[in-house]
């Protein structure tokens, strides 16, 4: 133990500051900490310790650091830039002025994409109805409740509030919505910190687009742009797992390489391994690939639009995530999507020259259902339906309402009524349950 000895337990005063200092500003401090950095370096140059291309120069912080930039930029495409980073990137006030960009180019530059998703994540937390409600919190709150990964925007709404931001969806929908659901992931998470456990993102859903694009009138003009189109559905495939986040193992020294993120129409092969830098061969590594769930459909004109003496048109549509199996074939949908263009050889080969397919990858579908139906009646509809169902004539009304174009028929046309109307299920006991409405539609 310390035995005290006052004789020794004194120290002398060479070399002791014992003036009082007053705390440093940051500015000197910096300066402070520069003129020690200018030393050490000029010290580790004379003495031969440090190679004068590996010593920290002042200048790299004024000459724009390249590198940090790169990775800055690399981070901020997989929507991971930290928030002090975030300030450091410079405001973009005035959004819509492009400086000579195109619309897609400059909303993934990373000014603009900080601000887009600044405004988004603003308009998702301020935006309230006539009422006074907080309209998206409250869906936010609705989506979490029912374990789901998509969040509805109605257009009308973002554009009352965002007009810039609205302008840019239309024109560019693929590079728009990857912000928007960045955004989106980080309010939801934010709000419900425990919920990225059950949902790894979340994806924006634009409703009530307000343009509506016919099948038949879709043009090369449309193309990678946001179109609104209903039909029916004619076939549907089975849910696929698809590619995408994939890594590779190396087979000759087995590291594992990427992540690397698969897009619609490119196949990601690796160049060369950077551990052992063979050229292949390369295997995707099961177990740390991230798929997702990937559906084709086919909609067609709806029997009602279509010109007399023509065939109706169709179109093949993709859905991702949680769209699929949100159709099945005989509903009359609503479509809202990307209207993409993608390679097809059987079209060169039957053509004879370079022809692209088209296809609409989906973002947000609805039905025609009965219950919109019901929901969609206005009070003199619903005076109508109540005035024909007192009406005594009604069976012959709904009987000439058959085919009026065709004169003649009554029997087929009272047929057809009756067949229509006048079904009723057989239920045989243990057997097999017979529906009574035939397909006549």
């Amino acid at each position: 133990d310390y035995q005290a000895i006052p004789a020794l337990d004194t120290y002398e005063d060479v070399g002791l500051d014992t003036s009082e200092y007053s705390d440093m500003s940051e500015t000197q401090r910096r300066e402070a900490e520069r003129e020690i950095r200018d030393r050490e370096r000029e010290e580790g140059v004379r003495a031969g310790r440090m190679r004068r291309g590996l010593i920290y120069d002042d200048s790299d912080d004024d000459d724009g650091r390249p590198a940090r930039k790169r990775r800055l930029a690399e981070r901020a495409a997989e929507g991971g830039v930290a928030e002090d980073e975030e300030e450091m990137i410079e405001s973009i006030e005035n959004l819509e002025d492009m400086k000579g960009h195109s619309v897609r180019e400059w909303v993934t530059m990373l000014g603009p994409k900080t601000e887009i998703k600044h405004r988004f994540k603003n308009f998702l937390r301020t935006f309230v109805d006539d009422k006074g409600h907080n309209v998206y919190r409250e869906k936010i709150r609705q989506m979490v409740e029912g374990n789901k990964e998509s969040l509805i925007i109605d257009y009308n709404m973002f554009a009352s509030m965002e007009q810039v931001l609205a302008y840019f969806l239309p024109e560019a929908p693929a590079e728009m919505l990857i912000n928007l659901d960045e955004a989106a992931k980080e309010v939801v998470f934010s709000m419900y910190p425990n919920y990225e456990r059950i949902a790894k993102s979340i994806h924006v859903r634009i409703s009530n687009l307000p343009l509506i694009e016919e099948i038949r009138s879709l043009r090369q003009l449309h193309l990678n742009q946001m179109i609104r189109t209903n039909g029916v559905v004619t076939s549907v495939t089975g849910v696929l797992p698809q590619l995408s986040v994939i890594r590779f193992d190396c087979n000759k020294c087995s590291f594992i390489l990427g992540p690397f993120y698969q897009t619609q129409n490119t196949e990601i092969k690796p160049g060369s391994c950077p551990e052992c830098q063979s050229q292949g061969p390369f295997e995707i590594n099961m177990e740390q690939t991230i798929y997702k769930n990937y559906q084709r459909i086919t909609i067609q004109e709806s029997p009602g639009k279509v010109p007399a003496g023509r065939l109706p048109r169709s179109k093949d549509a993709i859905l991702l995530d949680d769209l699929v199996d949100s159709c099945k074939p005989g509903d009359e949908i609503e479509l809202t999507g990307i209207y993409h263009n993608n390679y097809d050889g059987s079209l060169n080969t039957a053509n004879g020259f370079p022809v692209f397919a088209t296809v609409i990858q989906a973002n947000y579908i609805t039905k025609k259902d009965d219950k919109t139906a019901v929901a969609s009646l206005t009070d003199e509809d619903i005076k109508a339906i109540v005035a024909l169902s007192k009406d005594e004539r009604i069976a012959e009304r709904i009987f000439a309402s058959m085919a009026p174009s065709i004169y003649g028929h009554e029997d087929i046309k009272r047929a057809l009524g009756l067949a229509i109307f006048g079904g009723e299920a057989k239920n045989p006991g243990q057997k097999h349950k017979v529906r009574g409405d035939i397909n006549v539609l």
